[in-house]
């Protein structure tokens, strides 16, 4: 019998070609029964697993980043040898089950065998981001002042200079009245700042406290990030600052880090004083980072249509500079053919975008975001220098893994957890597209029909690449903020064609317009443009429906959201449904868990509660004229800011004492003057006041729940009921104590 070698041939290139596999139907040779024992169940689960192999060493980052994460979050520090001892063991263990002697590299013992190993290894990558965090703690301590300081002199030097709704200084400490220990950077606010300016060294009359710590449980700890930026205290002003003549720090960096500042006000300046105006006050945030001169109403408008992200320099500028210089890069290197046929044009470019972006990086002030898009930057076009897949979900995770190691206390602020939820999904979307298109590959269409191919594919990227973010990042505004843009999806998609044709462009030319003295049409063309981005913003934000305010959700919400993320992402095939177990259970928790009865700060600037048989909740204090305790609680409680300005104190409420029913019938009052606490004095009630409650008076009136003046030490609260009883969770009780705690809740 022949065999017909030149059939066979044509149908493997055929197949090849169509980028189709045969059916095992059609493959000669194999009989009915072996092609429905290859798709019965258990050669299925076989292949979807298979499908997964090179899949599971992503979880490795998602191990790092949780380990640092929970040391973080842990109420006391863990033991020093607690991370390394983890990472040691398990990574010992991980690798002696993966380096086990088996006679068959296949079956139920192989998969079992590396399923412990995987479990090992990403314990001992939960150890590592543990022990990176330790040593991020331990790195970056430096002195905080432990109680108030009234009007003591400071001297430094200015590392920024916020000029917004609230004008503030960032200090470099030379020299601090009365301070046993120095600390590194203290920020100031002022009326006014005058002609100061970053990397002047100034002499100011100050009043100090230490940095506060979360408003109420729940909300964001301001006290950890002022740990981690070394900042030892913040205060205000008396008059205004005064330059001073002092001698440059001893520090090389500092000296550097004050250059680079003093270089950054120059720019924004020349900036804005070449586009003046609305578009030139948002190019200087663009190209310098300083976002202190857009005003409040532009900046609120921008975040209310969902486009506050343009002002931030993170990811999207990385993205739209290195793209821009590896482009431009590109095209003109291949115009040249000596260089186009001898070297790697594209690696040239590569290597021209890391640099352009290194230089960015700087000039924008470095901030943390800004580094973290800068790694995922470079482990983007570093893949192409080394001829791997410049878009690949590996190339993310190593970014996450590098970035955690580097700033792992980024792991619980909002932007690390958004724009690597964002880019994991937009990547996982990339690949499932790629492979459709191999799978679908068509002959190359004409001029004609190719430039409209090419306007639809442009079109529908942009609107995929707007929905799949947003559905990546809502879970995460919703737990952080509290809120959601109900335009966001249409506002981006407004300006995207501004900024990737408008905006960036001009920016690079005004770059190159620059070292010729050129920069002002350039500058004039993209102010123009982020003038025209501010409108649409304002079209869309300031309408009344613009931001739809929602009740945070508990704290185990935020790890379900993660795995419903991950899941989705790191898997292929079908295993990617299981998602929908985890967004399940984030969503059934949100939905049954229970709203308090009464919340209120750390000093009861603010006091919401909620009345036996009424829906809305009641602002009972507002003490003061700043109004930030109260919109901050009350974001938490899922109000907007027409619902704050409309909540009213109950009728029975004057500027002594106020008194209410709580959905459960018991009594609470709230105590505004001392003479009013034997009014209050009422069996089983709940007493809140600001002010100390006279000696005995708990005993005085039995099984009444007070909180005064000694109880607000462990900070604001949230008070449920449950039947009889009353739950209440503070915010700093005495049980937490990390380095970053302040003093008065230890």
């Amino acid at each position: 019998m022949w065999s017909n070698p030149v059939g066979e041939g044509a149908n493997r290139v055929t197949t090849l070609i169509a980028g189709r596999k045969l059916g095992l139907k059609n493959q000669p040779g194999l009989s009915t029964r072996d092609a429905a024992g290859a798709n019965s169940w258990p050669r299925r689960v076989g292949n979807l697993l298979s499908a997964q192999r090179d899949r599971w060493i992503l979880w490795l980052a998602l191990g790092v980043i949780a380990g640092a994460a929970l040391w973080l979050l842990a109420p006391t520090d863990p033991p020093v040898w607690g991370g390394a001892a983890t990472f040691c063991v398990a990574g010992c263990l991980g690798f002696s089950f993966a380096a086990w002697p088996g006679k068959r590299s296949d079956g139920a013992w192989a998969l079992s065998r590396a399923s412990v190993a995987g479990l090992f290894a990403l314990t001992a990558a939960t150890g590592l981001g543990a022990t990176a965090a330790q040593v991020r703690t331990t790195l970056v301590a430096s002195p905080r002042i432990a109680a108030e300081m009234e009007g003591v002199r400071l001297e430094g030097w200015v590392v920024s200079r916020d000029t917004g709704a609230r004008p503030r200084l960032k200090v470099l400490v030379r020299s601090l009245e009365g301070a046993d220990a120095l600390p590194r950077f203290v920020r100031v606010s002022a009326p006014s700042l005058g002609a100061i300016s970053a990397g002047r060294s100034v002499r100011c009359r100050v009043s100090l406290r230490a940095p506060d710590g979360p408003l109420a449980p729940g909300a964001y700890d301001f006290s950890r990030r002022a740990y981690f930026e070394r900042l030892g205290a913040t205060g205000f002003i008396w008059g205004r600052c005064r330059p001073a003549l002092l001698p440059p720090p001893p520090g090389l960096i500092d000296r550097a880090v004050l250059f680079v500042a003093a270089l950054r006000s120059d720019l924004s300046d020349s900036i804005q004083e070449a586009a003046p105006g609305r578009g030139g006050d948002i190019a200087a945030a663009l190209i310098a980072g300083d976002e202190s001169a857009i005003d409040p109403t532009t900046n609120e408008t921008l975040f209310n249509s969902g486009i506050g992200h343009l002002i931030s320099v993170s990811g999207l500028h990385m993205a739209v500079v290195g793209g821009l210089v590896f482009g431009a890069l590109s095209i003109f290197f291949s115009f040249i053919a000596p260089i186009a046929l001898r070297w790697p044009v594209k690696k040239i470019a590569a290597g021209g975008a890391l640099a352009a972006l290194a230089f960015y990086l700087v000039l924008s002030g470095a901030s943390v975001p800004a580094i973290r898009a800068f790694v995922m930057a470079c482990v983007a076009f570093g893949a192409i220098l080394i001829d791997r897949p410049a878009i690949s979900m590996r190339g993310l995770a190593l970014a996450a893994f590098i970035v955690t190691l580097a700033f792992p206390e980024s792991v619980l602020e909002p932007g690390f957890q958004m724009s690597f939820a964002a880019t994991a999904a937009l990547v996982a979307a990339f690949e499932a597209n790629r492979r459709s298109a191999l799978d679908n590959a068509l002959p190359t269409p004409g001029p004609i029909i190719g430039g409209l191919q090419w306007l639809a594919r442009s079109g529908g990227v942009v609107l995929v690449t707007s929905l799949v973010a947003g559905f990546a990042t809502d879970p995460f505004a919703l737990f952080h903020f509290q809120r959601f843009a109900a335009y966001g999806l249409v506002a981006n998609l407004a300006i995207a064609p501004i900024v990737s044709f408008v905006v960036a462009p001009s920016a690079a030319l005004a770059a190159i317009a620059a070292v010729f003295g050129l920069a002002e049409f350039p500058l004039a063309v993209m102010a123009w443009a982020l003038d025209l981005i501010a409108a649409i913003g304002g079209a869309f934000g300031t309408r009344p429906e613009a931001v739809q305010a929602f009740p945070r959700p508990p704290d185990l919400f935020l790890p379900l959201a993660v795995m419903t993320i991950a899941w989705a992402c790191f898997w292929r095939g079908a295993l990617r449904w299981g998602a929908l177990v985890w967004a399940g259970a984030a969503l059934a928790m949100y939905l049954t868990v229970p709203a308090p009865a009464v919340a209120f700060d750390g000093e009861m600037r603010a006091v919401f509660a909620r009345e036996a048989g009424a829906h809305e909740l009641r602002l009972m204090r507002n003490g003061g004229r700043s109004t930030f305790a109260r919109d901050r609680i009350g974001a938490q409680l899922g109000l907007n800011l027409n619902e704050l300005e409309a909540a009213a104190e109950v009728e029975n409420c004057d500027d002594t004492l106020c008194a209410w029913r709580m959905p459960s019938g018991r009594t609470a009052y709230l105590v505004k003057q001392e003479t009013a606490f034997q009014r209050a004095c009422d069996s089983g009630s709940l007493v809140l006041s600001p002010l100390p409650a006279p000696v005995g008076f708990s005993m005085q009136c039995a099984q009444t729940t007070l909180i005064d003046a000694r109880s607000l030490r462990e900070g604001g609260a949230l008070i449920y009921e449950h039947h009889a009883a009353l739950r209440i969770e503070h915010s700093a009780p005495s049980w937490i104590r990390r380095p970053w705690t302040p003093q008065e809740a230890r």
